[in-house]
């Protein structure tokens, strides 16, 4: 009888800079996106904070419960670009494909509404002018973090939206290759070429039991 797949919880953190993990500051008193961006940087901040990775997102909904609750949201380092019509993160990455918007910001006119905010109901939606609340963090040297779990001798089948395929010297490094992409969902593992495939979000169909590979599969922003 064939046994079931095993899982196992995996966290990797990789410290960067002065080791801070996530280092982010509410700010709860309202104003604008731009008055915001300005606090934050006197604090020492390089600005608004960008929460491009699900771990990310999850520790800056942990610590902004308190103002969230209050129906306000908070603005972060996520703007558009008029020129481009295309949201940035302040770092200069692009949002990940699963990153959790509310509906209605998705197809609404970006013409007047520049800036993102993390909702109180917890998804990102879009403002203008509007006096909000603001989480403020740094935009280099990020700490990296991963949340997931193993699958042993499990392999993604059809796969599509791929990142990257590279040399790797074992699984760890795999793991790491995929933590240090906010896109990064999967990373497969093959132990005979000793390669590591990372995919983004939604990137294949279904696990077959092949004893070459061993898949981690990250966390989600929900």
């Amino acid at each position: 009888m064939q046994s079931k797949p095993v899982l196992v919880s995996l966290l990797l953190i990789l410290t960067q800079g002065n080791g801070e993990l996530f280092d982010f500051h509410v700010i709860s008193r309202r104003q604008s996106f731009h008055a915001g961006e300005i606090l934050c940087q006197n604090l020492g901040y390089d600005g608004l904070a960008v929460i491009n990775s699900p771990e990310m997102f999850a520790y800056a909904l942990r610590i902004s419960r308190t103002v969230r609750a209050t129906g306000h949201g908070l603005y972060l380092g996520l703007r558009n670009s008029t020129d481009t019509n295309l949201f940035t993160w302040d770092d200069g990455t692009f949002p990940a494909q699963d990153e959790p918007w509310v509906p209605d910001s998705i197809n609404r006119d970006f013409t007047y509404s520049h800036y993102g905010v993390l909702s109180n109901i917890g998804y990102l939606r879009l403002f203008d002018t509007y006096k909000k609340y603001a989480i403020c963090g740094n935009h280099e040297n990020l700490p990296t973090e991963a949340h997931g779990v193993t699958k042993f001798g499990q392999q993604p089948t059809n796969v599509g939206s791929i990142l990257s395929n590279t040399k790797a010297v074992s699984y760890l490094e795999c793991v790491l290759l995929c933590g240090q992409d906010h896109r990064c969902r999967m990373a497969e593992f093959n132990f005979d070429l000793l390669t590591c495939m990372t995919l983004e979000s939604v990137a294949f169909v279904r696990f077959i039991p092949n004893k070459q590979f061993q898949t981690f599969v990250r966390n989600g922003f929900f």
